[in-house]
């Protein structure tokens, strides 16, 4: 879903792509976006899936976690990511799992089939390191345990942990509130969901991530100007190609919104 944005004088118009809920996407919409992520993860290039997946864990290691780097460079990721399954399905959009108010993992991630063939978006797709060759003691398919691994992290829905990120009044606190939370995320859902290694194999991870970058989005809407320290703002972070943390600050001029992030953008909440 894509919405046309009013650009400034003499200036054409930008098209925005709209991520939604997992839960608003039709199914033409879901089919397209299972269709982008096989199609992307039979690449065995710099196009595929399994490149993604290893920027964040194996064997790559670039992620950033628990300090100002945690949302620009997860935001980058998320961008670069989308705009390799739009080469493969156009107009695709990564959607977002509202895990604030939804107390399971939706469906679209959990459901063994799909269209009468094995479903990408479900648990047990198999890890295949891009450029590495395997070695002993890794994992062969994506896992997850909801509540199993360590059954004194409580489950979503997290809505107080969602408000108290939303009352922060400056970004270092917001992202210290919201990575909190995305910690528990992930800690619940576990198997290899549960290890920073190997998360970014399961598609239910950019569900995840896409929901915090959501709520950054909408933070930052409440909060114009409460960008990162000025110390990284022209920082490169570490992704293929490389953005600055200033490049991240505004989603449309990645090209793309959140469908309810603010009452101007049309879309699904």
């Amino acid at each position: 879903m894509s919405v046309t944005v009013r650009p400034a004088a003499n200036a054409a118009p930008a098209r925005l792509n709209i991520r939604k809920n997992i839960s608003a996407l039709s199914p033409a919409e879901l089919a397209n976006l299972r269709r982008a992520i096989k199609q992307a993860m039979e690449l065995n290039d710099k196009r595929g899936f399994e490149y993604f997946a290893g920027w964040h864990g194996v064997p790559l290691g670039w992620c950033q976690h628990h300090d100002a780097l945690f949302l620009p460079w997860h935001r980058a990721y998320l961008y670069w990511l989308e705009l390799a399954l739009q080469s493969q399905v156009a107009g695709v959009t990564l959607p977002w799992w509202d895990w604030s108010t939804a107390g399971t993992i939706p469906a679209a991630y959990t459901e063994a089939q799909a269209g009468g063939a094995g479903n990408v978006l479900a648990a047990g797709v198999a890890i295949k390191v891009f450029g590495a060759a395997p070695k002993a003691g890794w994992p062969t398919h994506t896992s997850r345990a909801p509540g199993h691994d360590i059954e004194q992290v409580p489950g979503p829905p997290y809505p107080k942990e969602w408000a108290h990120a939303m009352q922060a009044t400056n970004y270092t606190d917001f992202s210290q509130r919201i990575w909190t939370v995305h910690d528990t995320v992930h800690v619940w859902l576990g198997g290899t969901l549960a290890q920073v290694d190997w998360a970014a194999y399961d598609p239910l991870f950019f569900a995840h991530h896409a929901n915090i970058d959501r709520a950054w989005r909408i933070w930052q809407t409440s909060h114009p100007g409460a960008n990162p320290p000025a110390s990284v703002l022209g920082q490169s972070l570490q992704t293929d190609p490389a953005l600055t943390v200033r490049a991240t600050l505004d989603v449309r001029q990645l090209g793309y919104e959140y469908a309810g992030a603010q009452s101007t953008v049309a879309g699904s909440a």
